[in-house]
């Protein structure tokens, strides 16, 4: 114990400190020393985003150099050129300083070449075509060639998708579920970027041209523009359109999003019922009310009618307040990448001459004080059978239902597909589903259960004939 010795004449005071307390002191000195260098390893080496950058480039090197060594090398050269691609992207954004994207470029790269060694394929794709309706094509990032697309197509960060005239598809992000449906005449660029220290997707697409309608389920959804970038919140459905002029306009349909310039400053946010305009150097117009859609009053949905030489549908809406008039569709497909009719109307109603069988679907716009049409309604369908072979009450045979393998889109996403007769309706696990004019169904199902999980199908025609069948879902971990 130190004690202190005070001389009234004295202008230094004296201590004196017992050895044990010296040892005492020295042993926290190390410890402190011992931390503040384990502190600057931590920093400067494993906390420091050149170190990790470097760390993923040389393990998505060594990974790469694997995949080519492997056996089975020809069949997975497609994986090889992905994963070199990203490779030479992350050495690039290594070289320009920028770490947090190297190493995201690296862990991507990597994840590609260790899924091909595991035989796991195509499983780590970004996103799938869901439908694909008349022209639709894809190129992949590291190719200059386009194929017919179609709904088994993966996609991947850097591949391309287009759409011809009358044509339309659906694509789904294998991440988080987030649906967008692509319109006519479209150009967009999958764009799906890795965070590393979550290693979560953040899935995009980049629009050239055209449109698209983006659905999100939990997680929000980007769509870059020519000068914007529009970030969709979870649970909304908003559309966004990109003319030949690269001016951007963004509807919000239902929940939120947000509009800003690509190159940073402040944005807008619209909600349910809004639009803004911007120009291709990112200029957001102010916000504006669209025109609300009409709800659809009759037929009621899923009605169906007899064919005859005088079968005409009355298609009824309800009116809305300060509008100019509303615009009418009637089409075969679910996606109306093509139309039957599509008019402007000033009254609520209208009389559809139906000449042949199968499902119809048609929705209707409101067009506001400026002439502007805002968004189109959900749609209703109505379905037309009977005509020559005359499907009458006393008939009593089960329509056909066929069925293809269950098809996984995600880690818990599958497509359920099949065949049925033109007309009848179709239901998965109770829930109602779209039917072609050829017979063609699909649905996509997520299961939250791990294990088997059963799926109920039934068709049924229109005098009441139901046929019935299950498949079994096995969802892995």
């Amino acid at each position: 114990m130190a004690t202190k010795r005070n001389n009234p004449a004295a202008t230094i005071d004296w201590y004196l400190i017992s050895i044990e307390r010296l040892k005492q002191i020295g042993l926290v000195v190390v410890i402190l020393l011992l931390a503040g260098a384990g502190w600057w390893f931590w920093r400067e080496q494993k906390g420091n985003p050149k170190t990790n950058a470097e760390g993923a480039i040389a393990d998505a090197r060594q990974a790469l150099n694997a995949l080519a060594a492997s056996g089975d090398f020809n069949t997975h050269r497609v994986e090889f050129n992905r994963a070199q691609q990203k490779l030479d992207e992350a050495n690039t954004h290594l070289g320009a300083g920028r770490f947090a994207e190297a190493q995201g470029s690296a862990v991507e790269s990597q994840t590609i070449s260790r899924t091909a060694i595991s035989g796991g394929g195509d499983l780590d794709n970004d996103a799938q075509f869901l439908t694909v309706e008349g022209d639709v094509k894809f190129q992949k990032g590291a190719s200059s060639e386009w194929r017919d697309a179609d709904t088994r197509t993966p996609l991947f960060n850097g591949d391309w998708v287009k759409t011809g005239d009358r044509s339309s598809a659906e694509l789904i992000f294998s991440s988080n579920g987030s649906l967008y449906t692509i319109g006519s005449n479209a150009l967009l660029e999958i764009y799906a970027t890795l965070n590393p220290g979550s290693t979560k997707k953040s899935n995009s697409v980049q629009m050239r041209v055209g449109s698209v309608e983006v659905a999100t389920t939990n997680d929000m959804s980007t769509v870059r523009t020519p000068g914007t970038q529009v970030v969709v919140e979870s649970e909304s459905t908003t559309q966004v359109g990109v003319d030949s002029a690269n001016g951007t306009s963004v509807v919000a349909m239902r929940g939120a999003a947000s509009v800003a310039p690509d190159k940073g400053g402040p944005g807008v946010r619209l909600t349910s019922g809004e639009k803004v305009t911007a120009t291709p150097v990112g200029s957001v117009s102010p916000v504006k009310k669209v025109a609300f859609a009409p709800a659809l009053l009759s037929p009621a949905d899923n009605q169906v009618f007899q064919l005859s030489p005088e079968l005409k549908v009355q298609l009824i809406w309800e009116p809305q307040p300060a509008v100019t008039g509303y615009v009418l569709q009637v089409s075969r497909s679910r996606l109306f990448s093509t139309q039957e009719i599509n008019s402007r109307r000033t009254r609520t109603n209208a009389s559809a001459k139906v000449t042949a069988e199968g499902a119809f679907y048609w929705r209707v716009a409101s067009v506001g004080a400026d002439g502007d049409t805002g968004p189109f309604s959900a749609f209703r369908r109505f379905r037309v059978s009977g005509g020559g072979r005359g499907v009458t009450s006393t008939d009593k045979t089960a329509p056909p239902l066929t069925m293809k393998q269950p098809f996984l889109v995600g880690s818990q996403f599958y497509i359920i597909a099949g065949a049925t007769e033109p007309g009848a309706t179709v239901f998965v696990n109770d829930e109602e589903v779209d039917v072609d004019s050829n017979g063609a169904f699909q649905k996509l199902v997520s299961f939250g259960k791990l294990g088997p999980n059963t799926v109920v199908i039934k068709a049924a025609d229109a005098a009441g004939n139901t046929t019935v069948k299950s498949q079994t879902v096995i969802v892995e971990e």
